[in-house]
């Protein structure tokens, strides 16, 4: 009985902090972004909110997490040199290659923010994993490696839908709002470069 009592306290404290966090984050997603529009206190909520998110989206989104924790800590000179063939799969990156191979040049990678959202259908989640970790990044073929350079930066303007709940509608961010810690210094921008083995 003490246990199924603990349990259902946790399971009231819990809910009660979900519902809470996502009506602020309601919230601060519709305030018009711009540094007068937010105290110290919203600032200090985007802060813990990145935090939290970056936790909660690990163990989906791994690499997204880490780009933005990152960010926490200033950037050296250099890009940070990450080795990891989590991108290959992409039908976005493979054409990135191939169009590399021919123009001999770095190719933007570009997805829609639709790409973003969670899905179950396994191929549709490892696209939306790669698209909000590299979006916007240049990839190059150098001594048969692939290479991603990302800056990591929030844009001052972009919603990025990020879990579709039936019947309510789409959980997601704007991005906005960390540009907003951004400009006050209080999260820093820099490079990552993904590196791995060109296939075959």
């Amino acid at each position: 009985m003490k246990i199924l009592k603990r349990f259902m306290l946790i399971f009231v404290v819990f809910s009660l902090i979900t519902v809470s966090g996502l009506y602020r984050l309601h919230i601060l997603n519709t305030t018009p972004i711009h540094p007068s529009n937010f105290s110290w206190v919203n600032k200090a909520e985007i802060y813990v909110l990145g935090i939290v998110m970056s936790a909660v989206a690990y163990p989906i989104y791994p690499e997204v997490a880490k780009e933005h924790m990152m960010m926490y800590s200033p950037f050296e000179k250099n890009p940070k040199i990450i080795n990891d063939d989590f991108f290959l799969p992409s039908a976005v990156v493979q054409d990135a290659i191939n169009k590399f191979k021919r123009l001999n040049r770095p190719y933007r990678l570009a997805w829609p923010a639709r790409a973003y959202r969670l899905s179950f259908n396994s191929k549709a989640y490892q696209e939306a994993r790669i698209a909000l970790a590299l979006n916007g990044g240049y990839l190059r073929v150098e001594d048969n490696k692939v290479i991603v350079k990302i800056k990591i930066a929030y844009p001052k303007k972009s919603y990025a839908p990020l879990i579709p709940i039936p019947g309510i509608g789409t959980i997601g961010v704007e991005e906005g709002l960390y540009w907003i810690l951004q400009k006050e210094g209080w999260l820093h921008e820099g490079y990552v470069e993904w590196i791995t083995a060109l296939p075959g």
